[in-house]
């Protein structure tokens, strides 16, 4: 004879509550996605800008230094100090900002 199989019957769970999102957080969800549009047209519109600007300035003109003179395309002019700007922009922030941290006593 086999003895009766008993099922045992499932453990009940606690249903959890639903977590009603408030309209805080709702809000800082939406301005989130809407600040990766606004990223997103920057980011598009500064491309057009820059293809804009390379096809403009492709003509040579003369530079004068200060111990002689060269030929050099435009864009090229444009794009070197870009970024030396840029970079020294990062150099210049990293620099104030070390300075001007608070240290700890030791």
């Amino acid at each position: 004879m086999s003895e009766p199989e008993t099922e045992a019957a499932p453990p009940e769970t606690e249903a959890a509550p639903l977590e009603v999102e408030s309209r805080f957080r709702r809000g800082i969800r939406y301005s989130h996605r809407t600040g990766l549009y606004a990223s997103l047209v920057v980011a598009i519109a500064t491309i057009v800008f820059l293809i804009l600007l390379v096809a403009r300035n492709t003509r040579r003109v003369k530079v004068d230094y200060a111990f002689g003179s060269a030929q050099a395309r435009l864009v090229w002019l444009v794009i070197i100090s870009a970024i030396t700007g840029w970079v020294l922009g990062i150099v210049t922030a990293f620099l104030i900002r070390r300075r001007t941290r608070w240290r700890r006593p030791t």
